[in-house]
């Protein structure tokens, strides 16, 4: 298999807005800047109302009546791999307020809408929510001075920081009137080369944010021309601006540069944990946010929780985001699990810390139950949103006195959410029938694994469930079978206790820490079947997927030499401290069908899993030495504590068909994988890295937040079978038809392949008698969907054909087959008389396979496709006067016809029995006329030369397609038929010399000849 290739990067930052990064195919700078855009969103209640705009960028920032301010914040690295989850994390930061002194009330115009929605569902009250919320490019407020305004505008592509404004100057506006105040900083600086340098006391001590110097110019008659300026202290917190060289006559502009950069890190910290991918349709994320809630005291400070959860949906192609919608309340939560339900309703599970989380009516719980105080972490919690993300369909929170998380869930088809996790608490919701009603251990400081199947309302509990022993167990990840409805979860336990059922591969534990496996049935009230998996060491359990045929996939990260593989494995032997595992049970839990050591001599874990067919996606993170394949998109160590990878495994498993790292020098993590049917995979995961995939082509080498989410797609095809299927009309004779426009030929493509296929040339032979070619004009291909009802479309048009006797391309535009879908193809020209008055004859034909240029959506340009069977298509031989021998013109030939010409009924010169078409009445004329009406074929060619690789047109009658041709007795392509003419192909491997050359007709009808081969 040849190299992967990354389609699809993008990085999630600022609180959640998609970014590119472009690994490798360049993308059009409209599309990039549309995602990496700073976006001024207006304030419509979801803020303090001090605030005008928000603003979404490097870091989060508002625009106020009098100035702007910006919040500049990093937050906690994520916990080590394998540890429970901490939902505790802490930000230190600073917010910067600049107020301009003396400003007038000022007017605020927007420019450039982006086609972000922005729906903010935070808190109880539902007053306060804000759905639909656009987004613009650019924000003016007019009149701040008089005659100046200041404009605020996105940064260029090339630069970092968080926006940047200029001062527009009309003609006579004073600039000595401008005086901007920083509060939250402890002094102000002018440096040697310019730049105002603001000095923050923070919990990590002194930083240094940074304004570059200045730049500006006026407007003159001659066009904008440079301007000194600089900047100047007013007093220690206080700045302006000097231009002694403006001319206050004319306008003018001042550019203070970007606006705080910072060696604080800047930006904001996002983590995306779940994501589900619909081919064409979209891509939905989920995970947390830092803080969009508008700061009320400037300067520094250092803070626990404070960030939402969010949901966002970009579009297939990453160029734009569709929508990102913030949820949660005034405490901290975060999205641990997505899925989509009916109508491409996201279904969202996670945790909360926030005791004023949204709800909805007749919530399953409506009220925050509690946390620990070991982990502090809340309560877990439902959420469905509209299809657009600006409604709240039902929420619940789903928890007890204790900690709860829900780590997974899956939708079924009318909204019901299955969701995995644990729980800490006595008093999660169960039912009477429960597998497990009670918590094992001690409440509050031990967790059990916990299933549940909630109403798409989350108004009622259908089943719910504790999984667990005496000691630590969780639930990692979930999956449903839409077969018999049951579930399947996978995590790891460090109980001797945890419940298996007989005759499984493990039923009894065995290390410090081993993976589990649990089957529960519809009706959660009985395990299908539950098992140990492990060895003598610690093993923990990530994740788990059903195969189609019932048996279960699951992957997680293993320390024990003795883990339990197949002969079938590509790897047997333990790579180092800790290495990935993935294996498939049989659909009981009594077998192994396959397992594999995945890993090098770091430490490495497979964190999400995805089969389809025979086709393993599995990704997670790995240390240097990780196995990855010779093509490999990065075949090298990013650097850091970890890198991100991912692995495609074929033939069930036993094949590594592909494995690359992905990150740079931090830690880097995949959290979430995708692969569907038609070899494409989706993950999604989080970075540290400010050189994450900094690849040729990259669009955005540097990393816009403390930490960032990032998406990326990869196409796992380089080249397929064949997915093309071709079948022609049955072609019976020729027919006589007017001069005019007329369909030369017509065939139907199927696409047997699960993309769309785009046709992008076809090579047509097109033939005919004397100078018929000269007689066609017009030619169009037009092609229509097989049961679209859309009408047919043009692909492409020639005006003139000016090939005789042989093939030539033609070269395509927009003509798709539909992933599993057909096409009608039609070749129509318009057929002109012969001014002398002779027949015209001409037919047309895709003579094989090998004349389709076929690719499907893929990588790059797409991926080539193959065509099946021979790939043939003809049309009828047209004819304009009369056939060969129809002396009657009705368009067959009878014994009429030749009695006709025996008596001379058509006197003397008639030529409707010139069957060689030499203009000449002969013997020969009616001896092939005489054949022609007892079914007889006749050649008039006496051993013709045969060039080799070339085409070979033969002059004969009483033959009709389709032709089968055979050359010294091997076959041979044929090109079109009509009625005095025959192409054949003479391949470059045919003998030399004279050979047979052999035609034979639908009817039986033979042309055999000798031919001399050169």
């Amino acid at each position: 298999m040849r190299p992967l290739a990354v389609l699809l990067p993008l990085l999630v930052a600022a609180s959640a807005v998609p970014t590119p990064l472009c690994l490798s195919v360049p993308r059009s700078q409209a599309a990039l800047s549309s995602l990496r855009a700073t976006q001024f969103v207006p304030n419509l209640g979801q803020w303090d109302e001090s605030a005008r705009f928000g603003v979404f960028g490097d870091a989060m920032g508002w625009l106020h009546d009098d100035g702007f301010s910006v919040r500049l914040e990093r937050w906690s690295a994520p916990a080590a791999a394998g540890a429970p989850t901490a939902a505790v994390r802490s930000a230190a930061g600073c917010v910067v307020r600049t107020r301009f002194l003396g400003a007038a009330n000022p007017r605020f115009e927007t420019d450039g809408l982006l086609p972000t929605r922005r729906n903010f569902l935070v808190g109880a009250d539902r007053s306060r929510w804000r759905t639909d919320v656009p987004a613009h490019e650019r924000v003016t407020m007019r009149d701040v001075y008089a005659g100046v305004d200041v404009q605020f505008r996105p940064l260029p592509q090339s630069r970092a920081g968080v926006f940047e404004y200029d001062l527009l100057l009309q003609p006579g506006a004073d600039l000595g009137a401008f005086a901007a105040r920083c509060e939250g900083v402890d002094r102000l600086a002018i440096d040697a080369v310019g730049r105002l340098c603001a000095t923050v006391r923070t919990d990590d001590g002194e930083q240094t944010l940074v304004q570059e110097a200045p730049i500006a110019w006026q407007e003159t008659a001659a066009g904008p021309q440079p301007l000194r300026v600089a900047f100047r202290l007013l007093d220690a917190r206080t700045f302006g601006f000097d231009a002694p060289d403006r001319d206050p006559a004319l306008a003018a502009v001042v550019d203070p540069g970007v606006l705080w950069s910072t060696l604080l890190g800047g930006g904001l910290s996002d983590r995306i944990n779940g994501m589900r991918w619909r081919d064409g349709f979209g891509i939905w994320v989920g995970g947390w946010a830092s803080s969009t809630d508008f700061p009320t005291t400037p300067g520094s400070y250092r803070v626990t929780g404070g960030y939402d959860a969010f949901v966002a949906r970009c579009n297939d192609a990453g160029s734009g985001l569709i929508y990102a919608t913030y949820l949660g309340g005034s405490s901290s939560e975060e999205v641990r699990g997505l899925d989509l339900g009916p109508g491409d309703t996201p279904t969202v599970v996670g945790y909360t810390r926030s005791a004023n989380f949204p709800t909805t009516a007749g919530a399953l719980r409506p009220s925050y139950g509690g946390s620990s105080p070991f982990l502090d972490i809340g309560d877990g919690f439902i959420a469905r949103l509209a299809a657009n993300g600006s409604a709240l369909l039902a929420a619940t929170y789903v928890g007890g006195m204790f900690d709860d998380v829900l780590e997974s869930v899956c939708v079924d088809n009318i909204g019901d959410a299955y969701v995995g996790g644990w729980s800490s608490s006595p008093n999660m919701p169960t039912t009477a029938a429960a597998v497990q009603p009670a918590i094992s251990g001690v409440a509050g400081a031990q967790t059990d694994g916990y299933f549940a199947r909630v109403a798409a309302n989350c108004q009622s509990l259908v089943y719910g469930t504790y999984c667990g022993g005496q000691f630590n167990d969780q639930i990692m990840s979930l999956d449903r079978d839409p077969t018999t409805g049951h579930v399947v979860g996978v995590g790891w336990s460090m109980s001797s206790d945890y419940p298996t059922t007989p005759g499984v591969v493990r039923p009894t534990f065995l290390g410090f820490v081993d993976a589990v496996v649990t089957r529960l049935n519809a009706a959660g009230s009985a395990y299908s079947f539950s098992t140990y998996m492990g060895g003598l060491d610690f093993d923990y359990g990530y994740c788990g997927r059903f195969a189609a045929d019932g048996s279960v996939w699951l992957g997680g990260t293993t320390q024990s030499l003795n883990y339990p593989l197949t002969v079938n494995a590509p790897q047997t032997t333990f790579g180092g401290e800790r290495d990935g595992f993935a294996m498939r049970l049989t659909a009981n839990g009594q077998a192994i069908a396959f397992s594999t050591f995945l890993g090098g001599p770091g430490r490495d874990a497979i964190r999400a899993i995805d089969a389809e067919g025979s086709s393993v996606a599995v990704v997670g993170e790995c240390g240097d030495g990780f196995p990855v394949t010779q093509d490999a998109a990065e075949p090298t160590f990013g650097g850091g504590t970890i890198d991100a990878f991912l692995g495609y495994l074929t033939a069930n498993g036993s094949s590594l068909a592909y494995a690359t790292y992905l990150g740079g020098s931090g830690q880097d993590m995949m959290t979430a994988v995708d692969l569907n049917a038609a070899g494409r995979i989706v993950v999604t995961g989080r970075t540290f890295s400010a050189d994450f995939t900094a690849t040729q082509g990259a669009f955005q080498p540097d990393l816009l937040g403390a930490e960032d989410g990032f998406i990326v797609k990869f196409d796992m095809l380089s080249t397929l079978g064949n997915e093309i299927i071709v079948a022609s009309n049955p072609v019976v004779g020729p027919i006589v038809v007017p001069a005019g426009e007329h369909e030369l030929l017509v065939c139907t493509v199927s696409n047997a392949a699960l993309r769309d296929a785009v046709i992008d040339a076809v090579r047509v032979f097109i033939g005919g008698a004397g100078d018929a070619l000269a007689t066609l004009r017009d030619v169009r291909f037009q092609c229509e969907v097989v049961g679209s009802g859309e009408p047919w479309a043009t692909v492409a048009t020639v005006p003139f054909w000016t090939v005789d006797g042989g093939d030539t391309s033609v070269a395509f535009a927009g003509c798709v087959v539909p992933a599993s879908g057909s096409i009608r193809l039609r070749m129509q020209g318009r057929l002109v008389a012969d001014a002398a008055g002779r027949p015209v004859e001409i037919a047309a034909a895709i003579v094989d396979r090998d004349a389709w240029t076929v690719r499907l959506d893929g990588f790059g340009g797409g991926i080539p496709a193959g065509v099946s069977g021979v790939g043939r298509a003809e049309g009828r031989a047209l004819v304009v006067g009369r056939l060969p021998g129809d002396f009657d013109g009705d368009g067959v030939v009878t014994v009429a016809d030749l009695r006709r010409r025996v008596i001379g009924q058509d006197g003397p010169g008639a030529l409707a029995a010139d069957c060689d078409g030499d203009a000449v009445l002969t013997p020969v004329d009616l001896q092939a006329a005489r054949g022609l009406v007892l079914g007889r074929a006749t050649s008039f060619d006496a051993a013709p030369a045969a060039p080799r690789r070339a085409w070979r047109t033969l002059r004969c009658v009483g033959l009709a397609a389709p032709v089968v041709a055979t050359l010294a007795g091997q076959p041979v392509t044929v090109g079109a038929v009509t009625a005095r003419e025959c192409a054949v192909f003479v391949p470059v491997d045919a003998p030399v010399g004279a050979q047979t050359l052999r035609l034979v007709g639908p009817n039986g009808a033979v042309v055999a000849l000798q031919a001399y081969v050169q």
